[in-house]
């Protein structure tokens, strides 16, 4: 019998089987020539031309999607060695932008010979699968979270997706891969970046997370779990102040 993500029931083992869709992809690309995007530049905007997948090469890309007010929501991020921007093809027109969050080298595929690769690789297709259902798992996680659930809740679920994401063990801790700043979280709650700074002390006052000498992130993984499974018992410690 064979077993995909699909199957799955710990939502951590999704994330690892749609990297190894990632990686038989990314044996294709390894070798073509890619374009540098400087931090902060567009790789594709909203409402573009939805021709092709991206395989980041190296960097840091975000997904976002901006308010009616103009505001910046991020949807998802990537990081060196993953595939995005495979998710517009079913309107023809990208729905978010993708934005580099450091200096990053892209290598770009047509859609065309993308689909062919799948038609030609079961096992490729079948983790494409289980990629694109642990994206739509994530994306009903992250609605029903900015939907329900306090800013504090928001923040400190976030915290423990970016450790299981982006993290490397530090001990007891868990150190940030890459840098985020409090726009950052606050793009990924959405909520002010002055609340996210409010509720971060509150949470380094209680011992879990602190600050890194290079300006990282240090998360204290258990403790952040053990923090929100004993508020949700008690509502009122998740409070955030009336932000």
């Amino acid at each position: 019998m064979m077993y995909t993500a699909m199957n799955m029931t710990d939502h951590r083992q999704c994330v690892a089987l749609s990297g190894c869709f990632r990686g038989k992809l990314c044996d294709q690309l390894m070798h073509r020539p890619g374009r540098s995007v400087g931090k902060g530049e567009l790789v594709y905007g909203l409402g573009d031309s939805a021709q092709s997948v991206f395989f980041l090469r190296r960097g840091f890309v975000k997904l976002t999607s901006l308010t009616e007010d103009g505001r910046e929501l991020i949807l998802r991020l990537h990081q060196a060695g993953e595939v995005f921007g495979e998710l517009c093809h079913c309107t023809g027109e990208r729905r978010e932008q993708a934005v580099a969050m450091e200096d990053s080298e892209i290598v770009e595929l047509n859609f065309d010979e993308f689909v062919a690769h799948l038609q030609n690789n079961r096992p490729a297709f079948l983790l494409f699968l289980s990629n694109v259902a642990q994206q739509l798992s994530a994306a009903y996680d992250q609605i029903q979270t900015l939907s329900f659930s306090s800013t504090m809740e928001r923040l400190v679920r976030t915290l423990g997706r970016l450790a299981d994401e982006f993290g490397e063990p530090d001990g007891e801790w868990v150190r940030l891969t890459h840098y985020f700043r409090q726009d950052d979280l606050a793009q990924m709650i959405g909520a002010r970046r002055e609340v996210v700074s409010t509720l971060l002390n509150q949470l380094r006052d209680r011992g879990l997370i602190n600050y890194a000498r290079k300006d990282g992130l240090l998360l204290h993984r258990a403790g952040l779990e053990g923090f929100l499974g004993t508020a949700e018992k008690s509502p009122a410690n998740l409070s955030d102040s009336g932000f």
